[in-house]
């Protein structure tokens, strides 16, 4: 695929800005989850919520520790 470089101002950045915004926002009233991401990143979505809820959460104070 050719590199390109593009020039747009701030005003056309913002119209592509909401643009995006309106397209997800489309998107996530008929698409399912299930339908969007793989199923390795639904069992970690899974998993997490299941953590929260448990209480098994620890605060992250240093973004090392997030990585961890």
């Amino acid at each position: 695929m050719a590199e390109i470089t593009i020039q747009i101002s701030e005003e056309e950045l913002k119209g592509v800005m909401q643009a995006y915004q309106t397209l997800q926002n489309f998107l996530e009233k008929i698409t399912s989850p299930n339908e969007l991401y793989q199923a390795e990143f639904l069992e970690g979505l899974r998993e997490a919520q299941a953590e929260v809820q448990k209480s098994q959460t620890s605060e992250v104070k240093i973004f090392a520790d997030f990585v961890q």
